[in-house]
């Protein structure tokens, strides 16, 4: 062996040539490698050219160099997949030589070179190259892109003087890498046409990627350049070795460059005579509109498309759709919206923006609303409605008759009481009033006083002049109303039977027993022993179901002003159809209690009282007849 293959088998030992160049391999702005060694996809149609540097090449004629490129997987020995001999003199310079086109699938491979010389060769350092043939997403259509949710559907010229572009979000995908691109395109068309130029490109970066954070900027001008409409966003991606998706899916948007809403003119709040927005103005308005409202008034810019929505005092109401042509727009505020900063007394701001597409307006200047919601007594599920069902009901009793909620004619002329019990937490100020039927005016008044508590009981009275305007009504509503001197809250009614005022004419009863001078005598037929006979003819007062009371008391004299207690008899007839129209009778019995105690220059009084089964009561005419049971010889008669 000569000294120069001496040399070279111990520098083959020593050391290993330079890597390889690669031409094809992706690189930076800069001008480096990809350090994966990724290949463009351009360049995998042919035989990849390798470059391989300068080497100490053969000076002997007789030794040639045989130059080896070696392509194989990651961790694999060397396999030569082409070789090129140099014999001298070699010409000074880098040397190229392929992988065939045939090795160049998808996976990472380990390049180098061996130059060898008599039998003894020389490996130069790898090189990892990457080869890549699949599109990002595995070559499937990518989604469309999301467009800001405040958008809703529509970019606007407030949007885009605000923001100065549209961010669109991409969807992660398959095979994403970082450096991959996107390039997109902005249309007025769908499906997008072949040859449309892009409106942008895109690079995203290791931490867009790893973040999941990919996001595309469509400027100001493009999106004002193309016009109004509905307008469409693609994007195809690529990635470091130029493998390119399929186009993506559209997603539309709204267009509308029409001026944004201008000089909001701040709300109106209409208020009663009152002053201030109370549980009455909830129920009915300020002037009858049956409610709380909020009005606006025009303002500049604006656009049937447009919505209101009014913040009242924190509280966000539904919006509703502006209509041009109908200014002042009305709103109504519910009542959990009024009663959400409590019941007041307190004031609060109201404020309104208006939708436009996606977009809301900047709030309109202020105005305030005072409002007391407060009350006396519980509240309720139904307010603001006047009637509180929580409220106790109250009850009256007649001063005589002492019956509950009814009133008869032995309470004639007399006040009735008026039993109930306080409301909740009374607080000094507060008062309840009691009102009568169809009198407008309260009959009597209870004040709050220090140390009362809710439940005790209190008795007030409606006076006889309020009752007697109203004598016979079976029916009478009463009720009362808890004041705080702001709202009021009206307690269930209470329905009382009143029968106080008489029915008069009533003829007086007979006994058809009793001889042409009213007298009943030892000639009496039947005899008096076996009962008196009271009879009470029809009347046209009567009707069925109707109450008639009869009775009978014995006195001393002839007169019937000596009165004999025990000799007192009264039946009750409840009235058949047949009796109210043509009459009954009755028999006063037993002989020894109630007629006996009459003998000589005696007399009985009769009478019957009607009460009325539809309300009303009468006494009818008291009847004497005269009672005498001596004998010409001065005998009692008897049984």
């Amino acid at each position: 062996m000569n000294v120069h293959a001496l040399a070279h088998a111990r520098l083959a030992s020593d050391f290993n040539y330079q890597p390889p160049e690669v031409p094809a391999i992706v690189k930076d702005d800069a001008g480096q490698e990809n350090p994966e060694g990724i290949l463009l996809r351009s360049a995998l149609d042919d035989d990849l050219e390798v470059i391989v540097p300068e080497w100490d090449f053969s000076q002997n004629p007789t030794y040639s160099d045989l130059l080896e490129v070696g392509w194989r997987a990651e961790g694999a020995a060397f396999v030569a997949v082409n070789s090129q001999e140099f014999w001298p003199p070699i010409e000074a310079g880098d040397k190229t030589i392929t992988v065939p086109r045939q090795y160049l699938v998808q996976g990472i491979f380990t390049l180098s070179y061996r130059v060898t010389r008599i039998n003894n060769y020389t490996d130069s350092l790898p090189k990892r190259i990457t080869v890549d043939r699949t599109p990002p997403n595995e070559n499937q259509r990518p989604s469309a892109v999301q467009f800001p949710d405040e958008l809703v559907g529509s970019i606007t010229d407030e949007y885009l003087t605000q923001h100065g572009k549209v961010e669109v979000k991409v969807s992660s995908y398959l095979g994403m890498r970082e450096f991959d691109k996107a390039v997109f395109f902005w249309s007025e068309l769908d499906p997008l046409p072949d040859g449309h130029p892009a409106a942008g490109e895109y690079r995203f970066s290791k931490e867009e990627i790893d973040n999941r954070r990919l996001f595309l900027a469509m400027g100001e001008a493009d999106i004002r350049a193309s016009g109004e409409g509905i307008r469409y966003f693609y994007y195809r991606l690529y990635d470091l070795a130029g493998n390119e998706s399929a186009l993506s899916y559209a997603s539309p948007i709204q267009v509308s460059l029409v001026p944004a809403p201008a000089n909001l003119p701040p709300p109106r709040i209409p208020l009663s005579a009152r002053g201030l927005i109370d549980r009455e103005h909830a129920r009915e308005g300020a002037a009858g509109e049956r409610g709380v409202t909020v009005e606006i008034d025009a303002y500049d810019n604006v656009e049937p498309s447009h919505f209101i929505e009014i913040d009242w005092g924190g509280q966000t109401l539904n919006e509703f759709p502006v209509d041009p042509a109908a200014f002042p727009l009305q709103a109504y505020v519910p009542w959990p919206a009024l009663v959400a900063n409590g019941l007041g007394p307190d004031t609060l701001p109201v404020t309104y923006r208006v939708r436009h597409g996606g977009s809301y307006s900047n709030p309109s200047p202020e105005a305030t609303a005072p409002f007391d919601f407060t009350i006396a007594g519980q509240d309720h599920a139904l307010a603001p409605a006047l009637l509180n069902p929580e409220l106790v009901k109250l009850e009256v009793r007649g001063a005589v008759s002492d019956q509950p909620n009814e009133l008869t004619a032995q309470d004639a002329g007399q006040d009735a009481r008026v039993l109930l019990a306080l409301f909740e937490n009374p607080q000094d100020g507060e008062f309840l009033e009691i009102f009568w039927g169809a009198v407008a005016e309260p009959v009597d008044r209870y004040d709050v006083k220090i140390g009362d508590v809710g439940g005790q009981p209190l008795e007030l009275s409606v006076p006889w002049r309020i009752i007697e305007q109203d004598q016979n009504n079976a029916n009478l509503p009463v009720y009362y109303v808890t004041d705080n001197g702001v709202n009021q809250q009206l307690a269930p009614t209470t329905t009382v039977r009143v029968v106080v005022e008489p029915i008069t004419g009533l003829p007086g009863p007979d006994i058809p027993q009793a001889d042409a001078s009213g007298y009943l005598n030892c000639a009496t037929m039947p005899p008096i022993w076996e009962g008196v006979t009271i009879r009470v003819e029809g009347n046209s007062n009567f009707a069925e179901g109707d109450i008639v009371d009869v009775a009978w008391l014995g006195h001393e004299d002839l007169g019937g002003l000596k009165p004999i207690p025990s000799t007192a008899f009264t039946e009750r007839k409840y009235l058949s159809k047949e009796q109210a129209e043509n009459g009954f009778e009755v028999t006063v019995l037993p002989y020894d209690d109630h007629i006996e105690p009459m003998e000589k220059a005696a007399s009985a009084v009769i009478s019957y009282e009607l009460t009325k089964l539809a309300g009303g009561y009468g006494k009818s005419q008291r009847v004497l007849f005269y009672i005498d049971r001596t004998l010409p010889s001065g005998e009692v008669c008897k049984p």
